[in-house]
């Protein structure tokens, strides 16, 4: 009788358990990010915070690194003969990034300060922390049913750049364990791709370091 009812016990508490152990998800959506070009502005929002799902700049980043995850860039990239919109990382650890500013490792070197002033502390050489986010274009994904489970299930390869995104891609990603994203798996969508607001860029209309991708980002908890 006692082995009956303590069954009957464990049974009643199988769906909580099952429950506990399912994983949640963080949404943000229509999260803008600029793709710069060549030397920056510290104030262009061109970088973005994964955990929190909030748009950075060259400034923000210098001081607090640890909330950027990604960044924007459009130009040329490995060796590309045309330019494009490309995410990465703050940091590669698989290679020695080279910062010179013609001749270097793009996109990272082109992340410096202004003209006047390209050894600013904000330049993205110069911060104190560069977080090592993963990301990889993914196919085969739907991102708005995609679960945490699914998410969580899936294995990032060990790639710091998402090269030529455009509207549609999903981008896998895994944060940086020593980052405030504390090694969390997510996905990115890219939902548009659109002019700066600004009405005195008004004239830059299509130019792609002037325009801004909008991002959906699920993140598990």
């Amino acid at each position: 009788m006692k082995k009956i009812l303590l069954l009957f016990l464990a049974t009643l508490m199988l769906p909580a358990v099952t429950e506990a152990k399912s994983v949640k998800l963080k949404q943000f959506n229509d999260v803008y990010i600029f793709g710069q070009s060549g030397r920056n502005s510290q104030k262009k929002g061109s970088a973005v915070s994964l955990t929190m799902g909030v748009t950075k700049a060259l400034e923000d980043g210098a001081n607090d690194p640890k909330d950027v995850d990604v960044m924007c860039y459009f130009g040329k990239v490995n060796h590309s003969k045309v330019k494009f919109f490309s995410l990465f990382s703050p940091e590669d650890p698989n290679q020695n990034i080279d910062w010179e500013k013609d001749g270097g490792t793009s996109p990272w070197c082109k992340f410096e300060g202004k003209s006047s002033e390209p050894d600013a502390y904000y330049a993205l050489k110069n911060w104190k922390h560069r977080n090592h986010t993963k990301l990889e274009k993914l196919d085969g994904i739907d991102f708005d049913s995609a679960t945490g489970e699914q998410i969580d299930a899936l294995t990032v390869s060990d790639s710091y750049l998402a090269e030529n995104v455009t509207v549609g891609d999903v981008i896998l990603f895994q944060t940086d364990e020593k980052g405030y994203g504390k090694g969390k798996k997510g996905l990115i969508k890219i939902v548009a791709i659109e002019d700066d607001p600004d009405p005195k860029k008004a004239d830059k209309k299509g130019q792609g370091q002037y325009q801004r991708l909008t991002l959906n980002i699920k993140i598990v908890k």
